[in-house]
């Protein structure tokens, strides 16, 4: 009751920090260039709010996949982890061929398509769950397509129509972390949309997820413009070499040192994705700390409003201050903290301490900056930019199918073994934090676009 979210506060926060040259009025002087800016600046607002859409199907079976899974294997708490978790691993070696598929597509056709598929799949696979809840392979099934289709839309799709908008590397790590703030603002809405369709049954959430695919899909088909210009679309023919969903081994043989790095670098740090880290933080929070229904619903929301004011101010003032260097030194450095010690015991108040840390590179955060980088680099060396799109997150998806089975596994092994399962958190810690800071260490600083602060000094 004493809380109320008004969409149009985050639609008057996201116009309020987009990029600079996404956001000036029109002026007589120049009224083509303005009619562009404006154009660019709808596009990309437009961008968030279907990110922020396909966030809400994403995480609006958070609480209730892993219950229904579980009901679905008698109460068998262990093999319903190790079902969610080589299910994740499924999808993430799909999206391999996903990814590269419709990304070397989208530069062809299109982005819209890509962005339609997401939502559209969404509204059968939702119906399709709410009517057969009890057929444990088809809800498995759906799972595994939904989260296939969702990821596409909300990741290849997104990354590529930024890069399409955004003209600078500044505007383009800007308009990142605004899909942070969707994320953020997706995070608040859906666990009341959740916990209330779960008051009539773990199958009425999935109905709900086909209702919102279904607004998303109508504004996809009404108000997304089209970001890719015809001029600007790849004439190349579609062959099998082209949709090699090993495509981005090309990063390695014909990109720069830097690119490779960078991109290594910025995946690893997906291993703290939400997503990947989802399952068995749901698991640790009702089996170990005994939260009701209620209470992960209240988190999620208190969670969600942390996010989207870190990711709105927090981040992009310590991005104003600090090198891209220093910043990801800093997110990788309270990541890892955090996730060493949230789960060493069964601890509401530990849990929740260490969720202050990571706020500042909370969820794909502490890598914009290097994506940004990264990014620019790949434009620059000539590859297209839905390719490599695609190809990040084609790396992205080889995490997204190891992260959760690795996690499920060692998560059910502790637990088998009478150990504690919450060093899950600490195993995730090192992967997504140590290795990617041990990597940053190693480069230069030329290669992440960071002056020497050597030669910042000499220069005053």
């Amino acid at each position: 009751q004493g809380f109320k979210f008004h969409c149009g506060h985050i639609f008057r926060f996201l116009c309020w920090n987009m990029p600079a040259a996404l956001s000036k009025e029109p002026s007589a002087d120049d009224a083509p260039e303005e009619k562009k800016r404006l154009a660019r600046k709808r596009a990309g607002l437009i961008v968030c709010m279907s990110s922020s859409l396909s966030v809400c199907q994403h995480i609006m079976t958070v609480q209730t996949e892993p219950r229904l899974v579980v009901n679905l294997c008698n109460g068998d708490v262990a093999a319903a982890s190790r079902l969610l978790g080589n299910t994740s691993g499924i999808v993430g070696l799909l999206s391999i061929l996903v990814n590269q598929f419709g990304g070397r597509l989208s530069d062809s056709v299109g982005r819209k398509p890509g962005f339609m598929i997401g939502p559209v799949m969404n509204v059968l696979l939702g119906w399709l769950v709410f009517k057969n809840s009890h057929n444990r392979r088809l809800v498995l099934t759906c799972r595994i397509l939904r989260l296939l289709f969702t990821t596409f839309s909300n990741t290849v799709m997104v990354d590529a129509a930024l890069a399409d908008v955004c003209t600078t590397p500044q505007e383009l790590e800007h308009s990142k972390s605004q899909i942070q703030v969707a994320t953020g603002a997706a995070m608040l809405i859906t666990p009341f949309v959740e916990a209330k369709l779960l008051e009539k049954g773990l199958h009425w959430v999935y109905l709900g997820v086909s209702g919102v695919a279904a607004v998303h899909t109508c504004l996809s088909c009404l108000c997304l413009p089209e970001t890719l210009v015809p001029s600007a679309r790849s004439q190349t023919k579609m062959d099998l070499a082209s949709v090699n969903p090993f495509g981005f081994i090309r990063i390695f043989t014909e990109g720069s040192r830097a690119l490779w790095q960078l991109t290594v670098l910025t995946t690893f740090q997906m291993f703290l994705e939400g997503k990947n880290i989802s399952d068995i933080a749901q698991n640790w929070v009702r089996d170990h700390l005994k939260w009701s229904v209620t209470g992960i619903r209240n988190f999620v929301i208190i969670y969600g409003a942390l996010c989207t004011l870190s990711c709105g101010s927090l981040a992009p003032r310590l991005r104003s201050r600090l090198d891209a260097k220093d910043f990801t030194t800093l997110t990788n450095s309270l990541n890892a903290g955090a996730f060493l010690v949230r789960g060493l015991k069964a601890s509401t108040v530990l849990w929740l301490v260490a969720m202050v840390p990571m706020l500042p590179g909370v969820n794909g955060t502490c890598a914009i900056p290097l994506k940004a980088q990264a990014t620019r680099l790949a434009i620059e060396q000539g590859f297209g930019k839905g390719e490599y799109s695609a190809w990040a997150n084609n790396m992205r998806a080889i995490v997204g199918s190891i992260a959760p089975m690795m996690y499920g596994q060692v998560y059910a092994g502790l637990a088998k073994k009478g150990m504690n399962p919450g060093l899950s958190f600490a195993f995730a810690g090192v992967l997504g934090a140590i290795v990617p800071q041990i990597m940053l260490m190693a480069m230069k600083d030329s290669d992440l676009g960071v002056v020497p602060k050597v030669a910042v000094v000499a220069a005053r």
